[in-house]
């Protein structure tokens, strides 16, 4: 479904997204601009994240959602570092993760976690998200725990919303399609971007 249909507020909004830069493995500004918007829609208390990279979603998140604690979670910047490769690379270039919310005045409403989000304990946040950004690492077995955990953590009426969900990255695809079959739920593919959304309010709306 295409996005304005689904969502036609999002065309009518407002979004302070800052200057725009390209960087691999951001969200492209028309996706940032729609997710910031829902954020604005749902003025959600609490907002978790699934991947932070360099934080540029987790700021423009804050800045949408002023009354929101955001939560986010990536890998131990030791573990990138043991990877390598050009996730390690650009987040040297961009002064690590989470850079871009470092210091800036939203930062006193963003907890940063680290760890392996296979090993995640959702728990402590059971129920409590009115926002969950899954965005992560497109692998199956990690994209799987994420949705997993997505669901858990999200309270009635609270919204989930995935990026990367395309050909391109078959294993949130994948992911994304078992839960919804799992639990038989309405995830809905919001054109012509790469983002789906399961929207939990009673009307979807």
């Amino acid at each position: 479904m295409h996005v304005f249909d689904r969502y036609p507020e999002v065309a009518d909004a407002t979004v302070a997204m800052g200057d725009i830069v390209y960087r691999p493995f951001n969200m492209d500004p028309t996706e940032r601009f729609c997710v910031a918007a829902l954020a604005q829609l749902l003025h959600p208390r609490r907002i978790f994240e699934f991947g932070t990279y360099d934080g540029a979603t987790t700021l423009l998140l804050a800045r949408a959602a002023p009354q929101a604690q955001v939560t986010t979670f990536d890998l131990p910047p030791e573990d990138v570092v043991a990877m390598g490769g050009v996730v390690a690379e650009q987040l040297d270039i961009v002064g690590g993760a989470g850079a871009k919310f470092r210091g800036q005045p939203e930062s006193e409403r963003i907890v940063q976690l680290y760890g392996d989000s296979r090993k995640f304990d959702p728990k402590p946040y059971e129920g409590a998200m009115g926002l969950v950004l899954v965005d992560g690492s497109h692998e199956y077995d990690c994209a799987q725990a994420d949705c997993q955990n997505a669901l858990r953590m999200l309270e009635p009426g609270g919204l989930i919303v995935w990026d990367d969900y395309a050909a391109r990255w078959p294993g949130v695809v994948r992911a994304v399609d078992e839960l919804a079959e799992r639990h038989h739920l309405s995830i809905i593919h919001l054109a012509p971007l790469e983002i789906a959304v399961y929207d939990s309010r009673p009307t979807g709306r």
